[in-house]
């Protein structure tokens, strides 16, 4: 059986959540059968050794017919597709050369819930943590939500991501299935006193990140912070930092800039506390498991903190307000009872609600189900077939449209 995964990007584990997820959807497909990786993105030399792991990877083109031949020939049992632009680009062309194939959509976050957070804090300057207050009567939000439709299940990473589609979306739960990212803590005990830096750790290019480094350095989050200590500093790490945040590298304000670092071990081995003072985002923040990973403890926001169950005990690691933020980071950071006390709960958290071993026989029984009664399913889901119907021509004609556009360029 062959499981094709077309990837928006190839998968860099050590520079992002997403790539660490697709890693473990990798592994665990790799349970049920053949793995093919499809890309048309450019690698950039942060990637997986795509020679460690069983897979055969092809590059392919966006908005080019001879791309059907290839998903003919290859006939795939299983397509999964890396986030809802991936669908929208290749989904229609899968339905007309492999109409039998499962269609899977990995959602990694809600784009569409980020993107409407995003518009909320630059239209409001405050944290995008009231749902109630979003307007989600977008294009984002419909454009996603006509790719949830066409899959025949679509992979959701929160809890509260779940909550929201079933909700306030009112989607079929039997279109929607929750799997989080895996995750597998040190549980080992790690000295406070060997450790006196503080931690902000993201992908650049993402743009919650991007703010958050703001909010630390321009909007002076880091000044209320280290202006109460003397022998720290803050590490940004992070892949495709650009010349706006080197320009940050600055010791007299206690700040290292240290790029894109593979070693997590080399990363955490200082860091007393992690920092994420995010305004806006969606699913589950690779950086704050990461941090629990390491037994660092960490200060948040609503929305650092969503998806996570973390409960009203963890209220000392959780602000919405950049004063208090800055208290409890520096309550956190002297405390070393209370530090060792979260280290703990961040352990028994992982193990509870993470654990790879409480997910994958279940998950993998459910696509097996799928895949053997996808066409009942399909037959019995008619609002899946209207929606399918009218959001494939646009996004077919669309593609045909840049393809045309493309030939006229060249000639």
């Amino acid at each position: 059986m062959k499981v094709l995964i077309i990837g928006k990007v190839w998968p860099e584990p050590s520079s992002s959540a997403a790539g660490r997820r697709m890693l473990q959807l990798i592994e665990l497909f790799s349970s049920i059968g053949e793995i093919h990786f499809a890309c048309a993105n450019q690698l950039t030399g942060n990637e997986i050794d795509f020679s460690n792991f069983n897979i055969t990877t092809h590059t392919i083109v966006l908005n080019d017919d001879a791309i059907d031949a290839f998903f003919s020939s290859l006939n795939p049992a299983i397509v999964i597709f890396d986030r809802f632009l991936t669908e929208e680009q290749y989904g229609w062309r899968i339905i007309e050369q492999c109409p039998n194939a499962l269609r899977i959509l990995d959602s990694e976050d809600l784009h569409f819930l980020r993107r409407t957070r995003h518009e909320f804090v630059k239209q409001n300057n405050q944290i995008a943590n009231q749902i109630e207050s979003l307007n989600f009567h977008n294009k984002d939000t419909m454009r996603e939500l006509a790719s949830i439709y066409r899959c025949d299940l679509t992979l959701v990473i929160s809890p509260f991501e779940m909550e929201l589609l079933t909700t306030e979306m009112q989607l079929p739960k039997s279109l929607l299935y929750y799997l989080p990212i895996f995750c597998e803590a040190t549980h080992k005990s790690i000295d406070f006193d060997n450790k006196k830096d503080f931690l902000f750790i993201g992908n650049y290019k993402h743009e919650p990140n991007a703010d958050a480094i703001n909010v630390l350095l321009k909007k002076g989050l880091w000044e209320k912070i280290s202006k109460e200590l003397t022998n720290t500093q803050l590490t940004i790490v992070g892949a495709y930092q650009d010349h706006t945040i080197s320009g940050y590298s600055d010791m007299a304000k206690k700040v290292a800039i240290a790029g894109h670092v593979k070693s997590i071990e080399a990363i955490y081995s200082p860091i007393k506390i992690s920092l994420a003072p995010l305004q806006f985002g969606a699913g589950i923040k690779g950086k704050i498991i990461e941090s629990m990973e390491q037994g660092v403890p960490f200060i948040t926001t609503s929305i650092g903190a969503e998806g996570l169950f973390l409960d009203h005990s963890w209220n000392d690691c959780i602000a919405d307000d950049w004063d208090e933020f800055a208290q409890k980071a520096l309550a956190l950071y002297t405390n070393k009872e209370k530090w060792l006390a979260f280290q703990k709960k961040g352990f028994e958290l992982l193990k509870t609600h993470f654990n790879q071993l409480d997910y994958q026989d279940a998950f993998i029984l459910v696509i097996r189900h799928l895949l053997e009664n996808v066409s009942t399913i399909r037959q019995q889901n008619y609002f899946s077939q209207i929606v399918q119907h009218h959001s494939l021509m646009s996004t077919r004609y669309l593609s045909k449209w840049i393809m045309e556009k493309n030939k006229d360029v060249k000639n």
